[in-house]
């Protein structure tokens, strides 16, 4: 897959893009191997389910990177550089839950090339809220 190669001219307010993401087993298993988090609601449903879970809860570090990949492969593509990240978490996810990632450009600082994206996930297996917030993305072209 190629980057978009959006240009901060380009990252005007009201810009609009989204993308859906699927938690998959791949997906968890890779994450589970990077970050070493093995506490017992992410890796044994009984265990989450004890807690009050649908099931076994997926790492909300897992939307962090799809947001990474968000910003660098998708809005605005391979000129930008993530700065900073602030995410809500409102209701867990789960394995193969499905997710639409939006991101809508609120700012721009003409001076820093860097634009505020506020950011939803909303989780289409289940009907909600997932997370919201925001990011901040210097664009380098």
């Amino acid at each position: 897959m190629s980057a978009n190669t959006l240009t901060f001219a380009d990252m005007i307010p009201g810009l609009h893009q989204e993308r859906e993401y699927t938690i998959s087993k791949a997906v968890h298993q890779a994450f589970l191997e990077v970050s070493q988090d093995r506490s017992p609601i992410h890796v044994d449903k009984v265990a989450a389910m004890e807690r009050g879970f649908a099931g076994r809860v997926m790492h909300g570090a897992i939307l962090n990177a799809f947001l990474s990949h968000f910003i660098g492969m998708v809005f605005p593509g391979r000129n930008a550089l993530l700065l900073s990240v602030e995410l809500r978490y409102a209701n867990p996810s789960y394995l193969d839950d499905t997710l639409l990632l939006s991101a809508r450009v609120m700012h721009r600082s003409d001076s820093h090339s860097v634009v505020e994206l506020k950011i939803i996930f909303e989780n289409r297996t289940r009907g909600v809220r997932a997370a919201s917030g925001k990011a901040l993305v210097k664009v380098v072209a």
